[in-house]
């Protein structure tokens, strides 16, 4: 079974991811999938070089905060990105054959349509407060964060597409429990 796992910017996918998998769940990031082809692939490299320059490079490699500036505020900046990017990320994903359910961070699921790529859905959410303390824990800018946000469909949108839902507001132990039971509900359907 495949599973993405979405939800707002802040709101705890990466600490679900975390304890999916140690739940026993196989895992993926599409974040950290988008780093290696940043690291690996060349004809990346030139695709960004060539229509960005120089400056959206760092030591030889693509900059994500270089490119994450021109692309959060110009929709073509980041469709044309999108459409770079996205087939190689579908094509890391397919590439691992899970043996059991694996679940999948796809921040951005439902803004660009990814969703019947997969067999469910889960959406974390939490509050807007807690969401905006943690993005800015992270060491963004205020407009930093409502640019990123903006690019976004919110969290009740996200919550309310989803098959399933877990809340973020409390503690790690109530996030574990949740996960826990999402994943026996899954288990259940595959039997």
């Amino acid at each position: 079974m495949l599973v993405a796992l979405t939800g707002g910017i802040g709101s705890g996918k990466s600490t679900a991811l975390k304890t999916f998998n140690e739940l026993g769940a196989e895992t993926q990031d599409t974040d950290l999938i988008v780093h290696k082809i940043y690291e690996e692939d060349k004809d990346i490299h030139n695709s960004l070089l060539k229509r960005w320059g120089k400056d959206v490079f760092h030591e030889g490699l693509p900059d994500r905060k270089a490119i994450a500036r021109l692309v959060f505020n110009n929709k073509d900046n980041l469709e044309w990105l999108n459409q770079l990017i996205h087939p190689k990320v579908k094509e890391r994903i397919k590439a691992g054959n899970p043996d059991n359910i694996s679940i999948i961070a796809v921040p951005l699921l439902y803004e660009i349509g990814w969703e019947t790529e997969f067999d469910s859905v889960i959406s974390i959410w939490c509050k807007e407060d807690i969401q905006m303390k943690r993005l800015l824990a992270r060491g963004w800018t205020k407009e930093e964060c409502e640019s990123r946000l903006a690019a976004q469909l919110s969290q009740d949108e996200k919550l309310s597409k989803a098959d399933l839902g877990i809340v973020n507001n409390w503690s790690e132990k109530f996030l574990h429990r949740q996960c826990r039971e999402i994943l026996n509900i899954y288990a259940t359907k595959e039997n």
